[in-house]
């Protein structure tokens, strides 16, 4: 098996049953869900999270409306 979210730069921060943290290499940090189903492990694209800088603000993007919280 060989899961491909790597790109040149990046490093793998932890690995855990539920995730991969990776560092990206501008910095930011892409915590990548796992689903095990009865297809075998993949990654959940939709669930991904991105810990990047800021002002401790939250920002969720559906298509074209972004939902900010402070």
């Amino acid at each position: 098996m060989k899961i491909g979210i790597l790109k040149k730069g990046d490093k793998v921060l932890t690995i855990t049953a539920e995730f991969i943290a990776v560092q990206r290499k501008n910095g930011e940090v892409d915590i990548i869900p796992m689903i095990k189903d009865e297809m075998g492990l993949r990654v959940d694209i939709e669930g991904i999270v991105t810990i990047g800088y800021g002002e401790n603000i939250v920002e969720v993007s559906t298509g074209d409306v972004v939902v900010t919280t402070f």
